[in-house]
Order: structure tokens, then sequence, then C-alpha cells
């Protein structure tokens, strides 16, 4: 199964970008009003983020995301969710470069403004149904400032010709400056904005469906609009309910559309029936859950066909890993280095035999780990690829299973060979020597023809010693 993290490698490298310094009151309404809705993990995250730029010039220098992964003590799962969670709710853009696709730039945004987040429709609803209504009124509560009654004051602010003086003789005489628009940085649209854009509510169906006579056709305004579409998105009101949700909230004498009213009879209506609480989670948060579980449930699997922790962690890390990246670390392990030669040996695996990325892993382990080969030699790997493909080797576990089968053979040609040396001759010492299969032997026919010439030259060099004995005699 794919998952959007595997993309994401501690190998890559981030520089960051703050376009807009945070100011005091931004942190307040992070801890405050956003952390319940993006978590701990994305709010370390971000304050890490904020934290590292420090120099003034809003910019820092490129580093691994690696370090990140060390700082906050998390796996790259944990990453990716934390830093969709601030993406999703505006607070960080990421850009790929074009030109080193390991090159990310990670753009700090400031959050909403208290007053700007409760007029958001989307975020006022999801943060009530994560905190609850009692915790939302108090959160609101501090952010809220009882404003003065306008019409009980009279402005006697002075103008700007009131105050500056402009001589405009002075200014004939003066050149023309010319000025260069600066570029601003493009401000992107709400969360409601987007989800307005791509949701699927039927506006033709619910418009026409509505008392023309009893609802003012501009009371839809788009403030209202999005309201509704966030309603459609959080509580799941279809259509049809949405109409009489609309009607109930509608105030009889102007015809218009009550969009205090209108949520507060949705949230009383669901949590009535419903007795549960709407679940805000990202959609990352089901597919660590998932990978765990399937996890779980695939070292039980193992276990019952009789593997051990050691072998169960050798297969499940075959499946998550690809075979030019399994072939690196088992290089580093071991001191080496991966060659140009080897590198189009695991293509050749890849493109041209029928092996699954993770049987192609167990088979560069057998190699350079089981037969301690220094390198991924191109004539041995093909040849177990071949024989693999044949007997079907379709999965990880089978592979392993097929490694220890060719090692209880090697130990069993061993002792056999033993024993028959021992009876030759006990002036012969053995040694000790790691033999293979036929498929995987690197001897070839030239080699057989010089084992025979070497069996005749033995016999003839006995049959000299005996008649060498009968004329002693």
């Amino acid at each position: 199964m794919n998952y959007p993290w595997q993309q994401v490698n501690p190998k890559d490298f981030f520089t960051l970008r703050q376009v807009v310094p945070l100011s005091d009151q931004d942190v307040r309404i992070l801890t405050t009003i956003y952390q319940p809705l993006i978590g701990n993990a994305a709010f370390t995250l971000y304050m890490n983020l904020k934290e590292s730029i420090r120099n003034g010039s809003g910019w820092t220098e490129a580093r691994p995301l690696s370090e990140l992964m060390t700082l906050l003590d998390i796996g790259i799962p944990e990453l990716y969710q934390a830093r969709i969670r601030l993406e999703g709710l505006g607070l960080l853009s990421v850009y790929k470069s074009k030109k080193d696709s390991d090159q990310f730039l990670f753009e700090i945004k400031p959050p909403l403004s208290a007053e700007r987040f409760f007029n958001d429709h989307l975020m006022r609803l999801i943060l009530f149904e994560k905190v609850g209504e009692r915790m939302f009124n108090e959160i609101k509560q501090q952010f809220s400032n009882e404003k003065p009654e306008a019409e009980k004051y009279e402005e006697i602010t002075k103008s700007f010709l009131d105050v500056y003086y402009f001589d405009i003789q002075k200014h004939n005489q003066l050149s023309v400056v010319e000025f260069d628009d600066q570029e601003l940085p493009s401000s992107k649209h709400s969360p409601v904005q987007m989800m307005s854009e791509q949701s699927d509510f039927d506006w033709t169906f619910f418009v026409e469906g509505l008392n023309h006579h009893f609802i003012n056709k501009k009371s839809l305004t788009k403030e209202i609009r999005e309201l509704i579409i966030s309603i459609y998105e959080i509580y799941g009101v279809n259509e049809l309910d949405m109409q009489k949700y609309v009607l109930e909230s509608t105030d009889i004498e102007t015809s218009n559309i009550d969009q205090e009213k209108l949520p507060q009879i949705v949230q009383r209506d669901f949590h009535k029936k419903q007795a549960r609480k709407v679940q805000i989670q990202d959609k990352v948060t089901g597919s660590i859950q998932e990978e765990q579980s399937a996890k779980s449930g695939r070292k039980t699997q193992l276990k019952q066909k009789g593997f051990n922790n050691q072998e169960i962690e050798i297969i499940l890390h075959a499946q998550e890993v690809k075979p030019i990246e399994y072939l690196k670390s088992i290089k580093n392990q071991k001191g080496g280095f991966v060659s140009s030669n080897e590198t189009w040996v695991i293509k050749e695996l890849v493109e041209q035999s029928s092996l699954s990325t993770s049987v192609i892993n167990i088979l560069i382990n057998y190699v350079l780990i089981g037969k301690n080969a220094p390198v991924l030699e191109k004539s041995l790997a093909l040849k177990v690829a071949n024989d693999w493909a044949q007997n079907d080797i379709n999965s990880p576990e089978d592979a392993l299973q097929k490694v220890k089968q060719l090692y209880a053979e090697s130990r069993s040609d061993r002792q056999s060979k033993q024993r028959s040396g021992s009876t030759r001759s006990n002036s012969q010492k053995y040694i000790r020597k790691e033999t293979l299969p036929d498929w995987a032997s690197e001897e070839n026919v030239g080699e057989e023809i010089d084992a025979k010439k070497q069996e005749e030259f033995r016999q003839r060099l006995e049959r000299i010693r005996n008649r060498s004995k009968g004329g002693d005699s």
C-alpha cells in the first residue's frame, strides 16, 4: 500500500522563509486557538521553525529534514502529518525546487487574527466541534473586547492638509520621481473559500427547493453561501435538509437568513439526534492508524508462519525501502559505496525481472550479507533472480524461506564433505568453504574440465607410486 509520506526522505533539504514577522499576539492566538486544531506535534513544529529564524533576514540556510525529526523525536509519518496540518490551516506553504528534487522551501505564515478567525464560518465551526461549546465560548471570550459605541462620539481628527503644508510652486521645480511597484506576497484564499470552490454541493437543487416567497434571494450572500458549504462539509447535511434549516433560520419579517441562528440550529439538531461529536481528523491520521494496524497484523501473520522477531524485522524493512536505498544502507554498514555497475544491476532487476522490490531487497541481503560479497555482481544476482522467478518467489517471506533452505543445504554439503575427507586421510586438514547450490555457483564449464584433468593426474600419480613399490619388493 502506498502512503503519502513515502515520497518524503530524511535526506531532503529545506530552506525557511518568513515574509511577515510574528507578533506576541500571533503566538497567543496560535497557542490558544490553533493548538487544539493542529495538535501538539504540529504546534511544536511551527514554533521550532519560527525560532530557527533569528537573524532578521527572514531566511535560513538549507538543512536536512533529519534534523527536524531528531529535534521533535518523531518519524516521517508524524512529521508529514504535522506539516500538512499547518498547510491545511494556512500556517505553512511548501514549495519544491524545479531543479533539485530534494530541495524544498518552507514559508511560515502568521495565523488569522482572532476577529477574522471567529468571523470565518469554517474555522469557527471546526473549533466548536473540537473543543465543545463551553471551551469555545471561553476561548472566544478571551479575545472579545467590548467596543465603544461610535455614535456617542464626535470625530475631531485633523486631516492631512490641516497638519502639513504643501508648497505647489516648489513641487513644480522638482523632477518627477518614479516608484517601482514592489510585488507583495500573494494572499491565498481562506480554507472556506477553497472548500467552496471544490465542494460538490448542488446549489441548483438547493435554490429551486426554497420557498422563494418566504426567502429573499438577495439574502443568499457570499457569506451565507460559505456558511452553508461549511455546514454541508462538517455535518454532512444534504441539500434537502439544508433547505429546512435555512427556512427555520430565516427572519419572517425581513425574509433574510440569520447567519448566527443557522449554525446554532444545525448544531443543536445534530448533537440531539446523533448524541456524538463530529470527529475532525486530517487524512494522514487515518493512514497512520491504518499502517500501524496493517503492520501489527502483518507481524502476527509472519509469527504464525514461524519467523522469529529478527526475521520479521528484515521482512518488514524489505517491504518499506526501495532497492537502491536498501543497497546503499547495507554498503554504508559495511563501510563501502555503491558503484555505477551495481546501480545498473538494480535497475535491470527491477525492470527486467518479475520479482517485487521487497523480494529484490532480500536478494541483495543474501548476496551482500549472507555470502559476504563485497559487491552485487551481475552474474550471481541474475542467476538468483532467475531461479527465484522460476520457483514463484512472490513475497519477501518466501524469499527469506528460500535463503534459509539454501543455508541448510549448504551446511549439509559441508558436513558430507567433511566426513568423506576424514576417511581419506587424517593428515589432511579440512578447510571450511561456503558452498553454493548449482544455480549460484560461479564455476564455469572450463573449470569443470580443469577439475577432471586434476583427477586424471592424481590417478596417474597413484599408479606410478604403486609400480614403484612393486619394483622395490
